[in-house]
């Protein structure tokens, strides 16, 4: 029986440190960027992160991309 991935969205995040807690550790906040074609380019999509991390107030970590499908038989 095969099975196929039918995509349902793609998200763009950006993994940005705000700060460290009591212990001294890294505070990790994620900005999510939704309605993404799932079609996209990942050297469109991290050249369009990265130019969103140059708008960010805190440092960032990671760009992500976050790929949802739906899993059917056929």
């Amino acid at each position: 029986m095969a099975v196929n991935k039918l995509p349902q969205g793609t998200k763009l995040v950006i993994k940005v440190r705000t700060g460290v807690n009591e212990a001294g550790n890294p505070v990790f906040r994620q900005r999510s960027y939704s309605n993404i074609k799932t079609e996209a380019v990942d050297a469109d999509m991290h050249a369009i992160g990265a130019g969103l991390a140059s708008l960010q107030k805190h440092p960032v970590e990671s760009i992500f991309r976050t790929d949802n499908g739906k899993l059917v038989e056929e």
